[in-house]
């Protein structure tokens, strides 16, 4: 008698294309929520970004924050209409614990304009060669009222903040 133990080609090659056909399903369904994530990421990033400048700026307005000469921070206050325009870069509100992010992923400026109590916020913010976002007046960066720019569109000179 005969003992055949084992699979024939025929059944091994049914199992891997039924295999083959369940990853590319699930490739094809998953993928385009992976860059949806990181686009959400970036933009839960970017709001936080704001939300410190915030931060810094009622620090400042506390009296426990102060710009220096030398920072790489600015403030430019207009006696005539009462406006205060003070500009963070994002190494700086990394540097004073206001944001808790890496210096070599993230990179940009958040500029905090206040006239009667009333805030505005212009966001210049990059991550790495992967996204940006230049400008914006919002404080809450979602995909409704945001658009993430390519990284090729960004220029160095958006961190610098003498440029307001």
């Amino acid at each position: 008698m005969k003992n055949n133990k084992g699979f024939t080609l025929i059944e091994l090659l049914a199992v891997i294309v039924v295999l083959a056909i369940v990853m590319v399903l699930a490739t094809t369904t998953v993928l385009p929520y992976m860059s949806t994530a990181r686009e959400d990421a970036f933009l839960i990033e970017a709001s936080n970004a704001v939300e410190a400048a915030d931060m810094a700026m009622n620090l400042y307005t506390l009296g426990d924050y102060t710009f220096s000469s030398d920072s790489s921070d600015s403030l430019k206050i207009n006696s005539e209409d009462g406006t205060t325009t003070a500009c963070f870069t994002i190494k700086k509100l990394i540097d004073i614990s206001a944001y808790n992010a890496d210096k070599e992923t993230f990179d940009g400026k958040v500029i905090v304009t206040t006239k009667d109590k009333e805030k505005s916020y212009i966001l210049y913010f990059k991550k790495n060669s992967e996204f940006a976002i230049i400008g914006g007046t919002i404080k809450n960066y979602t995909k409704k009222n945001s658009e993430i720019k390519n990284v090729s569109e960004w220029t160095d000179d958006y961190s610098k903040c003498s440029e307001n």
